[in-house]
């Protein structure tokens, strides 16, 4: 018998997948790794993945304070 899944491919460069890889330990939410840039997730996760991700990127971004 043959199972249907609900998801979404989201398409990324390999360091966003890292970070993709990281947030699946604690959620479960990947349901194939694809390739280096493609992941088949859950499509009911995709917004909750959308705020973690840009979390940590702006957690990671250098950002420089004009001279006082």
């Amino acid at each position: 018998m043959v199972k249907a899944v609900k998801g979404v491919v989201v398409e990324c460069d390999p360091s966003v997948k890292q970070i993709i890889l990281g947030l699946n330990e604690r959620g479960q939410f990947i349901i194939e790794d694809l390739d280096d840039t493609h992941v088949f997730v859950d499509a009911s996760c995709i917004e909750q993945l959308r705020v973690d991700i840009d979390e940590i990127l702006n957690e990671n971004t250098y950002n420089v304070e004009e001279p006082k």
